[in-house]
């Protein structure tokens, strides 16, 4: 035997195939055997007769190409086949242990699932780890998990990772750089879910976040009402999917509703009109849209910036050839993508796409940063509407308070909003406690609230001479209903929180900081004239 003592304690002993995928072992299969280390490296142990083999040779540049960072080994080939003997008792072993550790990750996805939380977040530290749930927009502590006392956050992470994921960024856990990946639907399947986006960030002194956010299967269309929009928005969007060309931009934060708020009008587009072409670039394929053609991004490293903007260039220009009538971008996130999207409505096009902004009157500011010739981004036959968007809790209706009753243990800057900008009467808060109908939060379910501008010439004109607040006052003085007017309404109706709404949400006072005094009052008087 060799010098060389490879402790099967300290290394994974791995199956070559789930490493380098489709890619042929032809003629080499028993010179060659894959050891991972706890470093997250490798040791790859070579028959020391392989030296004239094409085949190796093949093996090695697919091993780099997929930057798998390993130390070669040459051993005797009977001991190769040793080691490989061995990989396979321990991998035989290692599946029995996996199944089940699978079957308790399965029982955490059908939890969260149960739940109606749209992540999961795994923080893991150096002697414990936590699992958490973003429920009704709140991270909520998870207790009493159906996990064995020996069974570490590693082993979890370990498992999910690498035998529940596709599309992994690494080749293997790491506690030294970013992983991505997404969740097999076959394993959350059953529980109305249709994968999962797994991506973690490694901390200090070799701890991880790991957090999965949830994609849920849609399998009845939901409606514009269905996701809070009141008759006068669902008006606007009909105006806006009836136009002959132009780019439709949601924006908001991650995690409030943009995708499906896009999806929601994708799929009305074409139950309006099944004649119609409608196809999808997407990074990646969340939820299955009925009626549209879902194409997703063609990329090897997401890791890449250059790479993925030559990917979004590529994909637009594809879509292009392929005779459609909508174009559905996932997202704009630069340059490329930005072009791309004012591009496709330059050649007649009908385009929807999301992109990150904390208001829809900064998309505009946006598309400029990405470089959008300012000729297309005053054009109000190309960029048609900008759409805003927040997810909110609802107050649980029957444990929810009125604001009266629980006036004097509201912190004093927040009784002087409240009693200025709401109707206090109306005012509802909510009860920490809870009750049996809400999972004892006090919350039960989360709405949306809009702002949608629907561009024009003199609003182009505004932004391009005068600049964005200009734009924006004469679209709020035309009539537009802003993040905060339809907040407060919600508010007023008594089914959110003020110092909820007010803190994560939008600022009560927003709009009369935001606008001029004459802009702010003149919009009141004529309010409250109607």
């Amino acid at each position: 035997m060799s010098d060389i003592v490879l402790d099967l304690e300290k290394c994974t002993i791995r199956d070559i195939k789930s490493v380098i995928g489709n890619n042929s072992l032809s003629g080499i299969e028993e010179s060659v055997c894959l050891m991972e280390r706890m470093d997250g490296g490798y040791w790859l142990l070579v028959a020391d007769t392989i030296s004239t083999d094409a085949n190796y040779y093949d093996f090695l540049r697919v091993l780099k190409d997929r930057n798998v960072r390993f130390e070669k080994q040459f051993l005797p080939k009977k001991e190769i086949i040793e080691w490989l003997r061995k990989k396979k008792d321990t991998v035989d072993a290692s599946n029995n242990d996996m199944s089940l550790l699978q079957k308790k990750i399965r029982e955490l996805f059908e939890k969260a699932a149960d739940m109606n939380a749209s992540d999961i977040h795994l923080r893991i530290y150096q002697k414990y780890y936590e699992i958490s749930f973003r429920v009704d927009g709140k991270l909520r502590r998870q207790h009493n998990l159906n996990f064995d006392a020996e069974t570490n956050g590693q082993m979890i992470v370990n498992a999910l990772y690498n035998s529940m994921c596709e599309g992994h960024s690494a080749t293997s856990v790491t506690f030294t750089e970013p992983m991505d990946a997404r969740v097999r639907e076959e394993f959350v399947h059953q529980f109305g879910l249709s994968g999962g986006r797994f991506s973690s960030r490694p901390g200090g002194n070799n701890e991880l976040l790991v957090v999965v956010r949830l994609i849920k299967r849609r399998d009845e269309a939901l409606t514009l009402s269905d996701l809070g929009m009141t008759q006068n928005e669902q008006e606007a969007i009909e105006r806006i999917i009836n136009r002959p060309s132009g780019v439709t931009f949601f924006s908001g934060p991650t995690g409030h509703g943009k995708s499906t708020l896009a999806q929601c009008i994708a799929e009305m587009v074409i139950a309006n009109d099944s004649g119609l072409n409608m196809i999808t670039v997407e990074d990646p394929i969340e939820s299955i849209m009925k009626g549209p053609f879902q194409t997703q991004l063609t990329i090897t490293d997401r890791s890449d910036r250059v790479e993925l903007s030559r990917a979004w260039g590529k994909a637009i220009s594809s879509l292009l050839r392929l005779d459609p009538d909508w174009i559905y971008q996932g997202e704009a996130r630069d340059q490329t993508s930005a072009m791309g999207v004012t591009e496709a409505a330059q050649t007649g096009h009908n385009v929807m796409t999301t992109i990150h902004t904390a208001f829809p009157i900064d998309i505009m500011s946006r598309l400029k940063n990405f470089g959008v010739d300012d000729d297309l981004l005053t054009d109000a036959s190309l960029i048609t509407c900008l759409i805003g968007l927040r997810l909110v809790p609802l107050l649980c209706p029957e444990c929810k308070v009125p604001y009266r009753d629980k006036r004097e243990k509201v912190p004093v800057g927040f009784q002087k909003v409240i009693d200025t900008w709401c109707d206090t009467e109306s005012v509802y808060m909510e009860d920490e406690s809870g009750c049996k109908h809400c999972n004892y939060t006090g919350i039960k379910g989360r709405t949306g609230i809009f702002e949608i501008i629907e561009t024009d010439a003199t609003f182009m004109n505004e932004y391009h001479q005068n600049g964005k607040m200009s734009a924006y006052s004469y679209w709020y003085k035309k009539g537009g209903l802003t993040l905060c007017d339809n907040m407060t309404r919600l508010i007023n109706d008594g089914r959110i929180d003020p110092i909820t709404a007010h803190k994560n949400t939008c600022n009560l006072d927003r709009d009369s900081q935001m606008f001029t005094p004459e802009t702010f009052d003149f919009v009141r008087k004529n309010r409250q004239a109607l």
